[in-house]
């Protein structure tokens, strides 16, 4: 009879298989428990995006392509952005006082998600210089409208150019609802960071709040320039209270107990500009503000109080930044803080 050494039976083949897929769920799971989950949270046009894509930038992985893909999009919002504040203009019966009456109807006519040509874009040129329509963006704090709108229409002269490509400023300003769960990685620092991005409407959170049981820490992203303002959603409820309301949620989440919490009151730019013509105190749900009307560091102290006064029972530390999401210098030194915090406290 021959001889069977070196071969092997059946079984041994299987033991081998099943004792190497059993090492490689061991490497895999430990690989998942080292990782650094980071959950991006807060109410719809917080800038909670605005801060993926500055890590996107921050670490390499925003390219040309990417720049170039959102053409269209940048086209929409502009000319979406320029057809409200119109809208706005005639519901106001101020339209007949704007002194080109042909780029108005041309505004009018185009699709919003048509291309910017030469035309279109001139177009609007024509129209942001309107001193009526100046005088409603000053104002734009009154009705629903793209806050970064302004900055596209600044820098139309060069938007319209034939093989526009989007600078990375653009991208930061570009806005695109998001809907679902959005997950980017990044290896720093020998550490894996999972990130996740995920829809701050109202019909968007019951999809996710229960999908992040042992999340590493939640970033919290609130933007304190919007206390003049209502949601999109619905017109009757103050975006900052609604912002408070989420985060009492958030800190009383069962799913978040053993987490960190970041608290990040962005849009500090935009508030630092607001507080020297809208005083805090002159909005009824905030009449019990208390420091100088146009003090920008004594109103982010007090929208800080007011967050940490909404944290319920939870009981680990709540580190607050106050962050500026379009400056790439502040996201850096932010997110350098966030990795220190997680990396101790996990």
């Amino acid at each position: 009879m021959g001889s069977c050494l070196g071969t092997q039976t059946p079984i041994t083949a299987a033991v081998e298989i099943s004792a190497k897929i059993d090492n490689q769920n061991v490497v895999d799971i430990r690989r998942e428990q080292e990782k650094v989950k980071l959950l991006l949270l807060g109410p719809g046009e917080s800038g909670k995006s605005t801060i993926c894509k500055q890590l996107k930038v921050l670490h390499g992985m925003l390219s040309e392509d990417d720049k170039r893909l959102l053409t269209p999009v940048i086209c929409q919002n502009i000319i979406s952005s320029m057809r409200t504040l119109l809208q706005i203009c005639e519901e106001r019966n101020l339209h007949h006082s704007l002194n080109d009456q042909d780029s108005y109807e041309l505004l009018k006519s185009t699709d919003e998600y048509a291309p910017i040509d030469s035309s279109i874009g001139r177009a609007i040129k024509s129209l942001w210089a309107e001193p009526k329509l100046r005088e409603l963006w000053e104002k734009h704090s009154e009705f629903q409208i793209m806050e970064s709108a302004s900055h596209f229409f600044n820098h139309i002269d060069r938007i319209m150019k034939p093989g526009y490509s989007a600078t990375v400023q653009d991208v930061l300003y570009t806005r695109v609802r998001t809907t679902g769960i959005i997950t980017d990685n990044y290896e720093i620092d020998n550490t894996t960071f999972e990130i996740y991005d995920v829809g701050g409407q109202r019909n968007e959170r019951k999809k996710w709040i229960h999908c992040f049981d042992g999340v590493t820490a939640v970033l919290f992203v609130a933007s304190i320039s919007e206390y003049d303002q209502m949601l999109f959603e619905d017109v009757n409820m103050n975006r900052i209270s609604e912002a408070l309301s989420l985060f009492q949620q958030t800190c009383s989440n069962r799913f978040f107990q053993s987490s960190s919490i970041i608290l990040l009151l962005n849009k500090r730019d935009l508030f630092e500009k607001k507080i020297k013509k809208v005083d805090i105190a002159s909005i009824d749900l905030f009449s019990d503000f208390k420091g100088p009307p146009r003090d920008a560091e004594a109103g982010s102290r007090y929208f800080k109080d007011k967050f940490l006064a909404n944290r319920g029972s939870f009981k680990n530390d709540i580190y607050v930044h106050v962050v500026c999401a379009t400056d790439t210098d502040n996201v850096s030194k932010m997110f350098t803080a966030c990795k220190k915090i997680v990396l101790k406290d996990s």
